[in-house]
């Protein structure tokens, strides 16, 4: 008997799933902007965070050159790549992401860039520097060899349903996951080792996102969860079932 075709939309899914989790682990991305006058492409390391729904969120100066070219023309394109494994790097996810580059005023927004990129607190409060948020308008995902998927950008961003809900609770979830202790910690971020010491940094309706010194990990739902109580009842779930 022959086997059945495969279902295009499996694959999609998956690797939206994988998209959507590089976008929420990703502290550092490449940033391509059309530098001046010629119009040829400049590429730079700029930190990362991940809003409510995924968009990438930037902390830069307006002295910069790559924030400067955005002033002029604010296309722009971010590469955003796992942490480093073995074997060919070649062979593992990274994900770019096109679209437009917009100023974020957001406290909220300014406060999960720097729960997650704790050292630029540093200079965070200088006049020069101010938050950024990238507009999804293009996405191209690369699973590794023979694992490209062509997605759109409602592949990748999360819903806003229940943003409003979770952003005024977020505060008590957190200091509720960080009591969990160690062990459990490790365990939502996928590791057995309890050093060094994971915390919660930062949550959405998909999940809570983790980090231990420089590694990230993430805890993500199978469902999303549009409410306070149902977010902890959706990680209890994982702690219980895990």
């Amino acid at each position: 008997m022959a086997n059945a075709p495969a279902d295009p939309n499996d694959g999609r899914a998956g690797a939206a799933v994988s998209a959507r989790r590089l976008m929420r682990l990703a502290r550092t991305a490449a940033l391509a902007t059309l530098d001046a006058p010629g119009g040829a492409p400049l590429t730079t390391l700029v930190g990362v965070a991940s809003d409510w729904d995924g968009s990438p969120l930037m902390l830069m100066s307006t002295l910069s050159r790559h924030t400067r070219n955005l002033a002029r023309d604010p296309r722009a394109s971010l590469l955003l790549t796992g942490a480093g494994a073995r074997g060919d790097p070649l062979n593992h996810p990274r994900l770019t992401l096109g679209g437009v580059i917009e100023g974020c005023p957001e406290a909220r927004a300014k406060v999960r860039y720097l729960r997650r990129n704790p050292k630029a607190a540093l200079y965070a409060g200088f006049a020069d520097f101010a938050l950024y948020r990238l507009r999804i308008e293009d996405v191209h995902f690369n699973g590794g060899f023979g694992r490209a998927a062509a997605l759109s950008s409602s592949d990748v961003l999360a819903s806003p349903g229940g943003q409003a809900a979770l952003a005024e609770a977020e505060e008590r979830l957190l200091k509720e996951a960080n009591a969990l202790g160690a062990r459990s910690l490790a365990r939502l971020a996928g590791h057995k080792a309890v050093r060094p010491s994971w915390r919660a940094i930062g949550l959405d309706a998909e999940g809570l996102d983790l980090a231990a010194g420089g590694r990230a990990g993430r805890a993500q739902f199978a469902t999303p969860a549009h409410d306070a109580e149902t977010w902890r009842a959706r990680l209890e779930g994982m702690l219980r079932d895990g």
